[in-house]
C-alpha cells in the first residue's frame, strides 16, 4: 500500500508538461508585471483547457497539447498575413510577439527528409491508402511536424 506508485498520476504529470510550463511562466510574467506576456500565456492555457474538456477525463496527452499549439500558431500566422495586407503594422508586431511565444512551447520540427523516410516506411507497411498512411505517420511523428507538410509529402510519394 505505501510502496505502490500510481502510474496514471505519474504519467499525467509528465503529459501536462506544456500546460504546466505555460502556467509557471505566466506566474513569473505576472510577478514581473509583463501583462502582454501574461495575456498570451493565459490564452494558450485556456485553449489547452478547452481541448481537455472535449476529451475523457485524464486522456489529454502532450501530443494533443502540441496539436492545440500548432493550430493556434497557424491561426496567428494567417492573422499576421491579413494584417500585413491591411497595413496594420501595430497588429503585425503583436502577432510576431505572440507567434514567438507559441513557438517556444512547440518541439523542434523534424526535417522533410526524415518525414519522407517515415512516409516511405509506412507506405511499405500499409500500402498506398492516403488516410491510413497519414494516420500512421502523424502518430509516429507525435505532433513534431505540421500536418500540411506531412500531407504534401504523402501525396507526392503515393502519386509518384
Amino acid at each position: 500500500m505505501f510502496g505502490e506508485i500510481n502510474v496514471d498520476v505519474d504519467l499525467k504529470i509528465l503529459e501536462d508538461m506544456i500546460k504546466n510550463n505555460l502556467k509557471s511562466e505566466s506566474v513569473e510574467a505576472l510577478k514581473s508585471h509583463d501583462n502582454k506576456r501574461v495575456e498570451v500565456l493565459r490564452f494558450l492555457i485556456s485553449l489547452i483547457d478547452k481541448k481537455e474538456l472535449q476529451l475523457p477525463v485524464g486522456q489529454m496527452t502532450e501530443a494533443e497539447e502540441v496539436g492545440v499549439l500548432r493550430k493556434e500558431l497557424k491561426n496567428k500566422e494567417e492573422s499576421r498575413e491579413m494584417f500585413v495586407k491591411g497595413n496594420r503594422n501595430d497588429l503585425v508586431e503583436q502577432m510576431d510577439y505572440e507567434i514567438e511565444i507559441v513557438k517556444r512551447y512547440l518541439p523542434a520540427e523534424i526535417g522533410e527528409e526524415k518525414v519522407a523516410e517515415i512516409v516511405n516506411e509506412v507506405i511499405a507497411e500499409k500500402g498506398n491508402n492516403f488516410g491510413l498512411v497519414m494516420k500512421e505517420v502523424m502518430t509516429k511523428l507525435n505532433g513534431a511536424v505540421d500536418g500540411s507538410v506531412v500531407s504534401r509529402i504523402v501525396k507526392e510519394k503515393i502519386n509518384g
